[in-house]
């Protein structure tokens, strides 16, 4: 009879410790299940509940503990297994956690939690298609099931479905409204699908839910450096670098949003902790990035590789030649987010025309949002084929890649913005190879190949670059001899430039324009007194802080002048308003460069010990014009000097350019096509042959 009444009294503690935990007072509830178990230690609910409760409060392993005791007690409840695998995952033990779930839903097929859970467990293990399966049964159950329609979300995502991925996130919204990361990926896939203002809203109410989110003021600032305001950006990503410093790449983020808008407060020491979590092994910096900054090749080939690692989730598959011809005529992939009114698409559209089809077939593959214009209505035609791969995952666009039978595929984006590396990752074709939009070494086994030339990458440079080189004869940059120009020059007091100034001229971007190049600028016009600086009015933010700059070195800010942005024809005919073009360095002019001398005006350089900083040697050598390459920041100084001094000498380089523009390399489109055309066949016989592969000059 007294162990009846104890019995009796342990279920009582028990229902008043589960209305503890429904009310959310989890300590209470756990301090009552404990009493009951020092009544009934073998009580099933009470050790279940404990471990749920350890489970809500972020302990995992304490959780597991008591869950192993529950199924001691009775092994057939489904509820605890589910339980049991959540906190296997937590404590990233997958293979467990999923045999767990698969115990629970065998127990019981309707186990909406153990669906829902092995479906993110199998996400982590990277198998999102799976992922949906499982999750699609979940929702079979009970289509309002939140978490279950989160975990949809992240796998349809993950499956490059974004536009069902986003329905998917609008439907559980209402369901999860207290979900700081449900709305984080809210934001990210309104961010994908080119809806950047919303993304951003819905980033705001995830800080409305987790204000000390460093991850989420990332996020924020990614989304307010893309709507071009640049030093909102940029306070956002102090506060997360202030909140945690160790969060990957925001270093680099941070000191590239601040040079685009020429803030340069801080810039050493954030150069000095980029350098050194570089030098520690740490992904302080997206490589596109680390070449604006002082780094020495070694570090750049390091950022790389360390960006590259965190994309490979398994090792780069067989390279399987499709014909066994050395000889067949190939199938050349060219894959770019930039196939629209872009730099790239200007320099490589000439190439694609001249490419010869009796021995190559051509296939464009878009990657990114569609942007129509002129300039993808030429590449379309241009290309035997064009395939827009939006929305599509890298899995599936590299198997689409394989099933067209491309022979060499061609990554002409490389570390840049859009860019889609996990294509190559999943082996789009049997050679791949890094050529154009990225000027430095991929770091990635992905990549085969590197196409550079003589100049930008020199054979004692080679051993800091991860792919074999190829190099082209004269440059490894094209050039289209079809861009048009306005025949007609619009007139200085148009633009606002003093009729009779000696104009210095760089229309880069304010973040390749660092203090140090700055200060010989300054310094320029300081010394020729009648001068002026023409740069490109980016955003009103940098414009602001040039002129500040100018000030703080004794130079009337009245003497920068400012370009806005126009169509391509007309902004190629206003350099002929300039005297000189003035390069940066450590990344130089590389298509405004070639804008700059293709519209007749001399260029001046500073070749550095990187690819990026080598570049218009490569093209100025390529021109005809050696004389304006300079290796050392005085040099570079006094031939500047020397050149709006005496204006006789430019004026002869000036007409020497113009003579021979047409006949030189570097705009000889035909001829580079076939250069590039007999490396990729050099490339193929190589792999065809199975021969060592060794880095070559071609002739």
């Amino acid at each position: 009879m007294a162990h009846a009444r104890q019995d009796s009294w342990a279920l009582s503690l028990l229902n008043v410790a589960i209305g503890f935990h429904r009310a959310g007072q989890t300590v209470a509830a756990m301090a009552v299940y404990e009493e009951v178990l020092q009544r009934q230690p073998r009580c099933f609910d009470a050790l279940h509940l404990l471990g749920v409760a350890e489970l809500q409060r972020g302990h995992p392993a304490e959780a597991l503990s008591w869950f192993d005791l529950a199924i001691g007690e009775d092994r057939s409840n489904a509820a605890v297994h589910a339980h049991r695998g959540a906190a296997l995952r937590e404590l990233g033990r997958e293979a467990e956690a999923l045999e767990a779930l698969d115990r629970a839903v065998a127990l019981d097929p309707s186990h909406i939690g153990a669906l829902s859970n092995r479906a993110a467990v199998l996400m982590d293990q990277g198998q999102a298609a799976a992922a949906l399966e499982a999750v699609d049964r979940a929702l079979a159950l009970d289509p309002q099931h939140g978490v279950s329609l989160y975990n949809r979300t992240s796998a349809l995502q993950a499956l490059g479905r974004s536009r069902e991925a986003l329905v998917a996130c609008q439907q559980a919204l209402p369901l999860l409204p207290d979900n700081a990361d449900l709305f984080a990926r809210y934001s990210a896939l309104l961010r994908e699908v080119g809806r950047t203002s919303e993304a951003l809203g819905a980033c705001e109410h995830a800080l409305l839910l987790r204000p000390d989110d460093a991850a989420l003021l990332v996020n924020r600032g990614h989304l307010l450096a893309e709507l071009g305001q640049h030093s909102a950006a940029a306070a956002s990503y102090r506060r997360a670098h202030a909140i945690d410093p160790t969060l990957p790449y925001l270093p680099g983020w941070l000191i590239h949003t601040q040079l685009r808008i020429a803030d340069w407060h801080g810039l050493d020491e954030l150069r000095d902790e980029i350098a050194a979590g570089i030098d520690a092994g740490r992904r302080v910096c997206e490589p596109f990035i680390s070449l604006l900054l002082p780094l020495n090749r070694r570090q750049l080939r390091r950022c790389a590789e360390l960006h590259s690692q965190s994309l490979q989730p398994r090792l780069p598959g067989p390279r399987a030649l499709r014909a066994a011809n050395p000889d067949a005529r190939l199938r050349i992939g060219y894959f770019s987010a930039d196939f629209h009114e872009h730099p790239t698409a200007q320099l490589v559209a000439g190439t694609i025309d001249h490419h010869d089809r009796s021995r190559f077939e051509v296939i464009g593959f878009a990657l990114g949002a569609p942007v129509e214009d002129s300039m993808r209505a030429r590449l379309r035609a241009s290309f035997d084929h064009f395939i827009d791969l939006d929305g599509c995952s890298d899995t599936r666009a590299a198997e689409i890649s394989r099933q067209l039978g491309i022979d060499i595929a061609i990554d002409l984006g490389g570390y840049t913005r859009c860019s889609r590396s996990g294509i190559f990752v999943e082996r789009a074709a049997p050679i791949q190879v890094a050529w154009l939009g990225f000027p430095g070494t991929s770091g990635s086994p992905a990549f085969d190949y590197l196409i550079a030339d003589g100049v930008v990458v020199p054979a004692a440079h080679e051993a800091d670059y991860s792919e074999t080189l190829i190099r082209l004869p004269h440059c490894y940059q094209p050039n289209d001899s079809r861009r048009q120009t306005n025949a007609t020059t619009p007139t200085r007091a148009a633009l606002g430039l003093p009729e009779d100034a000696f104009v210095f001229c760089c229309f880069n971007n304010p973040a390749k324009i660092t203090p140090e190049v700055f200060e010989v600028w300054m310094w320029l016009l300081r010394h020729v007194p009648d001068s002026v600086l023409w740069l490109l009015d980016e955003n009103p933010t940098a414009t602001q802080h040039f002129c500040f700059h100018a000030g703080n070195y004794d130079v009337d800010p009245q003497r920068l002048i400012f370009a806005p942005r126009q169509p391509a024809s007309e902004h190629l005919a206003r350099h002929r308003l300039a005297d000189l073009f003035l390069d940066t360095w450590p990344y130089n002019a590389h298509t405004t460069a070639s804008d700059a001398l293709w519209a007749g005006l001399p260029v001046l350089t500073l070749a550095g010990e990187t690819f990026a900083s080598r570049v218009a040697t490569s093209l100025l050598l390529a021109a005809g014009l050696p004389e304006l390459v300079t290796h050392s920041r005085s040099r570079y100084e006094s031939l500047a000097l020397e050149l709006a001094t005496k204006r006789d000498r430019l004026s002869k380089l000036r007409q020497r350019l113009s003579g021979q523009r047409m006949a030189c390399p570097l705009f000889d489109t035909a001829q580079f096509t076939h250069d590039l055309e007999s490396a990729y066949l050099t490339m193929w016989r190589r792999n065809f042959a199975s021969c060592p592969t060794a880095g070559q000059e071609l002739p």
